[in-house]
């Protein structure tokens, strides 16, 4: 069986992006074993508070988030609805992992300078603003590439696995079917 360049292009691109996702779980890992004895104390010692939810929900939803990465990158199973729902779920994980992560940052900002109420309202809009954007250009970028699976799809391709943003390869491997 002969592969395509953009079969190779973008076997490659998703063996990197395995790659990365080995090498960024191999960091926390070993960020989380050097700090596990300071986050004890403070985890235990402290009184529970929304700061301190926040800040649990995004010094640990990124282990899951990872988590599910690296089983996309490394399944084998052939199962693509499990995949898909596997994908949907990273995908919403990430969001909420970014959110959080930068309402910690806001909060932490917001304290460090008094409590300064125009640096928050300042914050908080370009927050706003930056997460409107951000969910209409996902939106915009997303609809068309979908468009296309679809009639890549109808020419006889039966796979599309995303591989960065908007981008799209279509190509045969186990958790690439978005159609089933």
């Amino acid at each position: 069986m002969e592969y395509s360049t953009e079969d190779i292009v973008a076997a490659r691109s998703l063996q990197l992006a395995a790659y990365i996702n080995a090498s960024m779980a191999t960091f926390w890992v070993y960020d989380f074993a050097c700090s596990l004895h300071e986050e004890c104390t403070y985890l235990l010692r402290s009184q529970w508070s929304k700061v301190k939810g926040l800040y649990i929900i995004t010094r640990y939803l990124p282990f899951i988030v990872l988590t599910t990465s690296l089983y996309l990158s490394f399944n084998s199973d052939g199962n693509p609805g499990k995949c898909r729902g596997i994908y949907d779920i990273n995908t919403g994980l990430g969001i909420v992992s970014v959110i959080c992560s930068e309402w910690f940052f806001i909060l932490r900002t917001y304290a460090l300078w008094n409590k300064n109420r125009i640096l928050l309202v300042t914050m908080l809009s370009i927050f706003f603003i930056f997460l409107a954007v951000s969910f209409s250009v996902s939106f915009a970028t997303m609809v068309p590439a979908m468009q296309l699976a679809r009639s890549r799809v109808s020419q006889g391709a039966t796979t599309a696995r995303p591989v960065s943003g908007s981008s799209y390869h279509f190509f045969s491997s186990p958790c690439s079917n978005w159609d089933s």
